[in-house]
Formats: C-alpha cells, structure tokens, sequence
C-alpha cells in the first residue's frame, strides 16, 4: 500500500469517528430534551387545568373570581382569623356556608356554629345534595388544614367557584363554638373540689353533657 493510500485510509477512519461521536452526542441531547419536556408536560397540565375549569364555569354564567384566575388557583387560601371577618353567630348569612369535613366524634366536640358536617370521605356521594350550589361563599375547615384542602380541591373541581380553604383549621379559631367540649357556646362547666396528695385543695372542671 502506497503512503498516500495509507494516509486516506487513516482520514476515512478519523471521519467515521468523528460521525459517531458526533450521532452519539446528538442521541444523548435528544434524550436530555425529551425528558425535559416530560417533565414541562406536568407543569404545564398544572397551570392550564384552572383556567379550563374556570372557563366552563363562566361559561354556564357563574362568577369567578378575578383573583383566582390571575393567580391560576382553584380555591382561595385564608387563614382562620381572615374567615371569623365574614363569621356572625347573632346574623348568620344565608349566603354563606361553614362546612366542616372532618368525623361526626370530632364534630361533636367543637364545631363552628351553624357548620354543615360532611366528612371528607363523604363528600363524593353527598356534595349535590348537601352543598348548595347558590350559595356566595363556601369556607371548608377541619381540625389542622389537610382534609380541608382536599376538600377545596374536589369542590372546585366540580363546579364550584366560590370555595374559601381555612388553611390553618379549626386550631386557629377564635371565634364562638358549639359542641360537649368546646369552651364556647353550649358547654357549660361545673367546679368540684378534691384534695391532692399534698392535702391541698384542687379545682377541676367537669364539662357537663
């Protein structure tokens, strides 16, 4: 073989190298995109799925609010001491519903006065029903905020515009409650006296039923 056959030869091998690294750094590109536009996918589905709802909403002329859609959220957030701002035990508002979602022995205990009780679990099968769909302003509470935002995100789902999550629950309420151990409206405490180890007078509280 003659210098200058040996010399293409080794040319032709050096851009047959070149080629597959040059296919091999294309396929890794291609599959770096792809997965980032996997995961674009998700977000994207995230910040359209409101505006779709809240169109169909609008659509069958209910309101939706301005703050909501410009935010891309389904369901407002507030906190317990925002929601006692619309809250009057003396004047309820028919035009606003309290509902609670959490169990009915929890319910008993402490409640917003004048709260509908549908558990969580519940609601699938008694929402249409129990949660009228005229109402202004729907306030969802539970005990901390979890089972309530679950709450909020299947109403809103289900053609309901107004819904307002008290994210903080009812540990952060200070307004009046009912209930057999609630500190607020109905529970009434009677003082028995008892005598500790120490021989000193001890003052107990005994909620009554």
């Amino acid at each position: 073989m003659s210098s200058a056959s040996f010399l293409l030869a080794i040319v032709a091998l050096w851009m047959v190298w070149r080629v597959r690294q040059e296919l091999s750094l294309v396929k890794r590109e291609r599959y770096y995109l792809e997965q980032k536009l996997k995961s674009i996918s998700p977000q994207m589905e995230a910040f359209v799925e409101p505006l779709r709802i809240q169109t169909a909403l609008l659509a069958q002329g209910k309101p939706v609010s301005n703050q909501l859609i410009r935010a891309g959220r389904l369901y407002h957030e507030i906190s317990a001491k925002e929601a006692g701002e619309y809250f009057s035990a003396d004047f309820p508002d028919p035009q606003v519903l309290w509902l609670d979602v959490r169990t009915n022995s929890e319910f008993g205990k402490q409640h917003i006065p004048g709260a509908t009780l549908i558990p969580v679990e519940d609601l699938e099968m008694r929402y249409q029903t129990e949660v009228p769909s005229t109402v202004e302003k729907i306030f969802v509470y539970c005990a901390g905020g979890d089972r309530s935002r679950l709450a909020c995100d299947f109403l809103s789902r289900h053609e309901f515009g107004n819904v307002y999550h008290i994210k903080d629950g009812l540990q952060a309420w200070s307004g009046p409650m009912e209930g057999t151990g609630a500190g607020g409206l109905i529970q009434i405490a009677s003082k028995q006296r008892s005598t500790n180890q120490m021989g000193s007078p001890v003052s107990t509280s005994m909620p009554s039923s």
